[in-house]
């Protein structure tokens, strides 16, 4: 699949409710640096990988998964920070003439430019449906669509996630969240995690599904499942590889829960999405 960039700012809007997304875009394994000022009002959903953020007078770690903004007229440099590194994003952009609506939020985006991503799982989800809109561009109404989904995961990256959230361990467990996303070929136990943080396993679990809203297991697989669709599309590695990169010793288990997780084979979904890239 690799690179996706749609402009829908002047696509006919049916069912008007959200705000009028200008373009949209996903750039898997970016590894350039970003140095303008923009016009317009971009949010980066930084889904993996690290880097700098300058932003104006003002300097920010980007740690996945997270979020940054745009704003219009501030000077801005980002990418990741070490040589060769690379991160996942998607990128949102307004037309400037909906500042005002971005500055009503309790805590304005020009004042709070980056912020970790509230709802994890729930943003990759509605990350999966906007990909799959911007494949299918032709569709009617899918402008409404991208508006609509966009606008959500706008709410699920700041917004609370519902019910508690909060537990004595937060630190921990988003040390331990980035530190999965790094490592997808280590294997992580559970019991001897929850020992490290001075947790018993199951206060690990309960304050793991409490504060991602998904379990650790399942959490896990979304994202060794979505570096193995970014593998798929972007480089001509085998699928034995692949599967070892992700911690996968047994390729054959691999590709049932590929299959499983994503509703096709690997091999399928490299001919569908894949290109002819390597890393």
């Amino acid at each position: 699949m690799g690179h996706l960039d749609l402009r829908i700012g002047d696509l006919p809007r049916l069912m008007p409710l959200a705000p009028k997304v200008s373009s949209v875009g996903y750039v898997p394994s970016k590894t350039v640096w970003v140095r303008k000022s923009v016009p317009k009002v971009a949010f980066c959903f930084i889904l993996r990988g690290r880097g700098r953020l300058r932003y104006g007078d003002r300097s920010f770690s980007i740690e996945s998964p997270c979020v940054f903004v745009q704003w219009p007229g501030v000077h801005e440099e980002y990418g990741p920070e070490l040589e060769g590194a690379s991160w996942d994003e998607v990128f949102i952009t307004y037309d400037p003439s909906l500042t005002s609506v971005f500055e009503a939020w309790d805590t304005p985006p020009s004042e709070q430019p980056i912020w970790p991503i509230a709802s994890v799982h729930k943003v990759r989800r509605l990350t999966e449906e906007l990909i799959d809109c911007m494949q299918n561009a032709q569709v009617s109404g899918i402008a409404d669509r991208i508006d609509s989904i966009c606008e959500r995961m706008l709410q699920e990256s700041r917004l609370a996630p519902t019910g508690p959230s909060h537990t004595p361990h937060d630190g921990d467990l988003d040390h331990i969240r980035a530190y999965l996303a790094d490592n997808l070929d280590r294997r992580l136990g559970v019991k001897e995690t929850a020992e490290k943080y001075g947790m018993s396993e199951v206060t690990f679990r309960r304050y793991w599904k409490q504060r991602f809203g998904t379990s650790f297991k399942q959490y896990l697989t979304d994202l060794r499942m979505q570096e193995a669709r970014r593998l798929l599309e972007t480089t001509n590695f085998e699928i034995k590889e692949i599967a070892s990169r992700l911690g996968f010793h047994d390729t054959l288990y691999f590709s049932r829960r590929f299959s499983q997780q994503v509703g096709m084979p690997a091999t399928q979904y490299r001919k569908q999405f894949g290109g002819s890239g390597s890393l």
